[in-house]
């Protein structure tokens, strides 16, 4: 099986059976951070097209920096678009994380955009995901039941439709878009409001439901162990940036004599 799809399998497999998948979202356009992150043990990895400076060739260099590790490497699409995501699975991402899933319809597009027909509407031409056609065969027979299939919840209207949107054949799990969904809800990073609540246990009875993994886009480490006990799996822990960034705000701080009020 070609490896990239084999690492897909599983890990829909352990999605599917309701084990605990840690990601996390690539901003940074170096293949290095994928490497980094891949070696470190996460289970995923998101490469961010929506809010970072990727391009297709550093979307395909990530995507190769990935091959040489465990983890299994997303494209993120800017928007439901099948002709971007067409062009992130003919680089060799096998699936895609995508935001603003809003209706059972947006789903049902998701999951065909990925699929070949008779199962989707996907036009041929996979080039480094096939092999650059040493496995094309090969690719074509496990391409549609190897496509990892996200949505993301970020809105008021997605959380109403939620049944509608986890009950699509070919959705996997979704992951809550916490900034996003608070921003619709009225209440800028107010997590812990009724309003905000009531949206994620919506969306968490509709998965239970289903059968379908949740998951969500976590803000703390805090927030992450609470929601790896609630039962949530299809965790984003954190991304090349934040890390970057708390390291270095934690490496001053522990270094740096603190300053007295006379310098102060």
């Amino acid at each position: 099986m070609i490896p990239d799809l084999r690492k897909a399998r599983t890990l829909k497999r352990r999605v599917a059976d309701g084990e605990l998948a840690l990601g996390g979202q690539m901003t940074l356009a170096d293949p290095t951070v994928v490497e980094i992150f891949g070696r470190a043990g996460f289970d995923w990895l998101v490469i961010d097209i929506e809010h970072a400076a990727q391009t297709p060739n550093t979307l395909k260099a990530m995507l190769q920096a990935g091959a040489s590790t465990d983890a299994v490497v997303l494209a993120r699409p800017l928007k439901l678009d099948p002709d971007a995501i067409r062009h992130y699975l003919d680089l060799g991402s096998p699936g895609v994380l995508c935001p603003f899933i809003e209706t059972g319809e947006d789903a049902q597009l998701l999951v065909n955009s990925c699929r070949y027909p008779p199962h989707g509407i996907r036009g041929f031409g996979p080039r480094r995901a096939a092999g650059y056609g040493f496995d094309v065969d090969e690719y074509m027979d496990e391409a549609n039941d190897s496509m990892i299939c996200i949505p993301i919840i970020e809105s008021i209207k997605a959380v109403e439709n939620i049944d509608a949107i986890v009950s699509v054949d070919g959705i996997d799990g979704v992951t809550i878009g916490p900034m996003d969904l608070s921003i619709d809800l009225g209440g800028f990073r107010q997590f812990t409001s009724e309003r905000y609540l009531e949206a994620i246990a919506a969306v968490r009875a509709a998965c239970h439901r289903h059968g379908k993994a949740m998951g969500t886009g976590t803000y703390s480490l805090d927030h992450a162990i609470e929601c790896r006990d609630g039962g949530d799996t299809l965790l984003l822990v954190g991304g090349d940036d934040l890390a970057l960034q708390q390291g270095a705000v934690a490496a001053l701080a522990a270094v740096r004599p603190a300053r007295s009020s006379e310098e102060v």
